[in-house]
């Protein structure tokens, strides 16, 4: 558990330093207007929230993961807790409730109370290697229904 600030999970950890550049949001859609820009970089800079990368249209050069909201390319993403999907940044600050609106909804599995966490890059080559993974799973299923099915067939006269 721990305690949760606006939909982030507090922990220490050490990781490694943050450039300075990365902890400021610069492609924002909309003004926010009571942003806290030291409390987001602190918890950037102590892991809490991925850093503000710079983003590219198309996975190449380590980019790898794909924000489901700007659809553009990171190094890596904050994480849904409810549903595990990835987020980037400053499409999550655009998300989070200014101090007067009410509780936000997972943009992706309508949960209530939405938060996220962050996992850093090296969370990036597990999931790669469970998408690799993810295919011989599903053709596996699939070639159980069809064995089924057929045995069905034969089965029934």
């Amino acid at each position: 558990m721990g305690n949760v600030v606006s939909g982030v999970q507090l922990r220490r950890r050490r990781l490694p330093a943050v450039e300075e550049h990365l902890t400021r949001p610069r492609r924002l859609v909309r003004e926010l207007p009571d942003l806290d820009a030291g409390r987001l970089r602190r918890l950037i800079r102590s892991g809490d929230l991925a850093p503000c990368f710079d983003p590219a249209e198309d996975a190449g050069g380590g980019l790898t993961e794909e924000c489901p909201i700007c659809f553009f390319f990171y190094p890596s993403l904050n994480t849904s807790k409810c549903c595990g999907k990835g987020i980037c940044t400053e499409c999550f600050l655009q998300l989070m409730p200014s101090k007067t609106s009410k509780v936000v909804h997972c943009p992706f599995c309508k949960t209530k109370a939405y938060a996220i966490e962050y996992q850093g890059a090296q969370m990036t080559i597990g999931k790669k290697i469970k998408q690799e993974g993810e295919p011989n799973v599903n053709e596996t299923k699939l070639r159980v229904h069809s064995i089924s099915q057929i045995t069905d067939e034969i089965i029934r006269p």
